[in-house]
């Protein structure tokens, strides 16, 4: 119940901090992808089960909110938690190269498909542009704010961890 409860918490925080916070703190005139991060995060740390219903409703949240298309933020959030938890087997919690890689990956997936879902039925066909100028830069910019956002991710997980095993000592 305690790792629901934080799950729902996660993503609304993920949610504020990534309209809210980082919608002013834009870079390239993008922003980090605050929710991939955590999908991934928690596909790689906890597996591919938990990263499906953690992409699912970050995906669900974003849809409700941004998309005029109901799913298609959902089906891509669940769909880069499950490819991230088959990962949780050659995973340990010191490695932060893995998680980067993924994160770097599922954003560009993310805007891949963005593209092809939004772009091209505005008829924008220039993929190489909306590469370079906007899949590009908030890739970069989503690698670099997920370095602290995964490790409050992973101390989070270890918190909860050490809580299932009954020791609450943990700080």
């Amino acid at each position: 119940m305690r790792r629901i409860i934080v799950g729902g918490l996660g993503i609304v925080f993920c949610f504020v901090c990534q309209t809210a916070l980082f919608g002013l703190l834009k870079l390239a005139d993008t922003a980090p992808n605050i929710m991939l991060i955590l999908v991934a995060s928690v596909a790689v740390m906890r597996g591919q089960k938990e990263g499906m219903i953690i992409g699912f409703f970050s995906g669900l949240l974003l849809d409700l909110f941004y998309s005029s298309y109901l799913g298609i933020f959902a089906f891509v959030f669940m769909l880069s938690g499950f490819v991230d938890g088959f990962f949780h087997r050659i995973y340990y919690s010191e490695d932060t190269f893995l998680p980067l890689v993924l994160i770097g990956a599922n954003d560009l997936v993310y805007g891949i498909v963005m593209f092809l879902g939004y772009g091209l039925l505005k008829n924008h066909l220039h993929l190489f542009t909306y590469i370079r100028g906007i899949i590009l830069p908030e890739l970069v910019y989503t690698v670099a704010v997920s370095v602290i956002f995964y490790r409050i991710f992973l101390r989070v997980n270890q918190w909860l961890e050490q809580y299932e095993k009954g020791s609450v000592d943990f700080v």
